[in-house]
């Protein structure tokens, strides 16, 4: 494990290691920071990548803990797919979502959601009514990475228009899953998705 600290008197200084040691995002920058302008709207700054930064956040606390928390991952994972399945069995036909497929037996850290390209349903509408309902959400992880301004750190070239990631990066969000038994949290989650958001197509 590696470990150690950075102190500086230097704000500017400060606000850019803090980016860089959380993967170079802006999620962990006051609203008022020396490195991005910041908007208020937490889905988009919560995967907006901004420094080719690094993922040193303490590490061996998290390695301490990690390692009794590995002895638990099997019954972990028993339950996260059994949440997983009444997921896919709430959501596989529903008439605005796509979810993910399971091709391997996934360990379903999270609960994926596109909205259907023929959908009158906009995301901000859906993202508003989950805040409300105190349910907590993400986009899922950075949706198309080349749009964030990173890239401009890195020499690549695209070859094609990137259709299927530009449309998750802008319609696709996830809810996430626990070891724990989630039956009536994903059942209230369908019900917010399924009922609630009715009105935004009227």
């Amino acid at each position: 494990m590696e470990g150690g600290f950075v102190a500086t008197n230097n704000e500017e200084l400060y606000h850019i290691l803090l980016s860089l040691r959380a993967h170079g995002w802006t999620r962990n920058l006051p609203q008022q920071n020396h490195v991005s302008n910041k908007s208020d709207d937490w889905f988009e700054e919560s995967f907006r990548f901004v420094l080719p930064g690094y993922n040193v956040r303490p590490v061996e606390m998290s390695g301490a803990i990690g390692i009794e928390q590995l002895k638990k991952l099997p019954s972990f994972l028993k339950q996260r797919r059994e949440n997983a399945k009444l997921f896919v069995e709430l959501f596989k036909n529903h008439p605005d979502f796509l979810i993910q497929k399971d091709i391997d037996n996934s360990s379903w850290f999270g609960f994926s959601l596109i909205i259907k390209p023929d959908s009158s349903l906009k995301r901000k509408d859906v993202i508003s009514k989950l805040q409300e309902n105190k349910i907590d959400c993400r986009p899922i992880v950075t949706g198309n990475f080349t749009r964030n301004e990173v890239m401009k750190y890195f020499d690549y070239e695209i070859h094609q228009k990137l259709v299927n990631a530009d449309y998750l990066h802008e319609n696709g969000f996830f809810v996430g899953n626990s070891q724990i038994n989630l039956k009536k949290e994903i059942t209230i989650f369908y019900k917010i998705i399924s009922q609630n958001l009715r009105s935004f197509k009227e």
